[in-house]
């Protein structure tokens, strides 16, 4: 998925808001939808539907990397911004399957009823904080080797 440019603009640093917001969010309702088994049936499938566009959000985002990439320069730091942008995709599916999962809990239990509601909610809880925690911070790791990849070379002077 590869974009390069939105209204006369390079796509990367607006389509990567959407991955920086979207993530994290998908990540911290997939959680509570884990461990409140109350918030499952009416937020759960939101989960779903915002790690799905997460993940596609995050192929745009990689996608729009790689064509900006070309545009600059190389540097040490866009060469190391550009490795950990390849680290976030798999984290963002992992959400995404702990978002389905977690969706499926009431049909697994009502199909297995040997196994406890308490057993399944912990594994969800685990799984859910698992993925949501290394998807977050793969992002705010990404997105801050990204920052310093573009502001390095900006003057801290203060002006004039």
């Amino acid at each position: 998925m590869e974009i390069e440019e939105l209204f006369g603009l390079p796509a990367h640093p607006l389509v990567v808001h959407a991955a920086v917001v979207l993530l994290p969010l998908a990540a911290l309702l997939t959680v509570v939808c884990a461990a409140v088994p109350r918030a499952r049936r009416w937020y759960a499938p939101v989960a779903d539907g915002l790690a799905l566009v997460a993940v596609v959000a995050v192929g745009l985002a990689q996608g729009s990397g790689e064509a900006l990439e070309e545009r600059v320069d190389e540097t040490e730091l866009v060469e190391e911004h550009t490795e950990k942008g390849e680290q976030v995709l798999p984290w963002a599916i992992a959400v995404l399957v702990a978002a389905a999962a977690v969706t499926a809990i009431p049909v697994l239990t009502r199909r297995r009823p040997s196994i406890s509601n308490r057993t399944v909610t912990a594994a969800a809880v685990a799984i859910s904080l698992i993925a949501g925690v290394g998807a977050t911070w793969t992002v705010v790791d990404v997105g801050h080797s990204g920052a310093k990849a573009t502001w390095e070379d900006v003057g801290t002077d203060g002006g004039g």
